[in-house]
């Protein structure tokens, strides 16, 4: 799971300085949930979109209610590391209930470094997986962070990343890695020769909840590794918006957005293509 979420945690609520909604709540039942708007975000170098990343179950309701609180995209783990690693089975339901919300869908991969599998077959499982449901992918996250889950030998962990980032490719697929300078510099032993087009999805909080939160901008960005810029940064981690406890992103918008309408146009669900840089 994306830096220890879980559905343990404590609920905590939308930052005070979130603009006022003005659409009337969600209804499920006798439940009411509130759609907390994404922060208005102003910045002159760059425009951003609001996204959210989650492993956990949802409700067509929980994501009609994230669209109405003007998140654009969110991430879905689509693969996850328990045991050897295995497909996701809420991705599926989770990237109906999105697509059904208008909003835009990237998947992530947890990879499992220590399993008989090899990268590139785990990412065949997740791949498989959701095309077999129909599903067409563009793109997929592949998740380097947490040192102590992988191997101490950096040079096994830059074959087992290659492994993926090689089978992505022979798919057409577009490749981003989600991780820190920190972690990368841990597992990968700040490898700079993976492929100028992988994408980055970077993270910088300072600890859980609103009190964690870094500016949901760029500025803190500096190269690393082969990463010369971002496509996407996580700024706040267990969070709770919609009843849901996610991690918080921004995205910088720009040709993702045409990618995002054609994807709409169409009757296939896809996943992919809406965020990269």
């Amino acid at each position: 799971m994306i830096k220890s979420l879980t559905i343990a945690l404590t609920f905590l609520f939308a930052l005070s300085s979130a603009r006022p909604q003005d659409t009337e709540p969600i209804k499920i039942g006798f439940e009411t949930i509130e759609a907390e708007p994404a922060p208005e975000i102003v910045n002159n170098d760059a425009s951003y979109g609001n996204a959210v990343d989650f492993s956990v179950p949802t409700s067509p309701a929980l994501m009609t209610c994230l669209k109405k609180a003007k998140y654009q995209v969110v991430f879905v783990r689509g693969f996850a590391p328990a045991g050897s690693g295995s497909f996701d089975m809420n991705v599926v339901g989770s990237i109906r209930n999105a697509y059904n919300a208008g909003l835009g869908i990237e998947v992530y991969m947890t990879p499992q470094p220590s399993s008989s599998y090899q990268g590139y077959q785990q990412l065949d499982i997740l791949y498989n997986g959701l095309t077999s449901n129909g599903i067409t992918v563009r793109s997929v996250w592949i998740q380097v962070t947490s040192p102590s889950n992988w191997p101490r030998s950096t040079t096994s962990n830059v074959n087992f990343i290659n492994s993926i980032v090689s089978r992505a490719k022979q798919l057409g697929l577009t490749v981003g890695i989600y991780t820190s300078q920190y972690d990368w510099s841990q597992i990968t032993g700040q490898w700079n020769t993976l492929s100028s087009d992988v994408l980055l999805w970077y993270w910088n909080v300072l600890g859980s909840g609103v009190s964690g939160e870094t500016k949901a901008t760029f500025d803190d960005f500096r190269a690393f590794g082969s990463f010369k810029k971002a496509s996407a940064k996580q700024y706040a981690q267990v969070e709770t918006v919609c009843q849901m406890v996610v991690n918080r992103d921004v995205y910088a918008v720009g040709i993702p957005a045409v990618a995002s309408e054609k994807a709409n146009e169409s009757d296939k669900i896809v996943v992919g293509g809406f965020v990269g840089n």
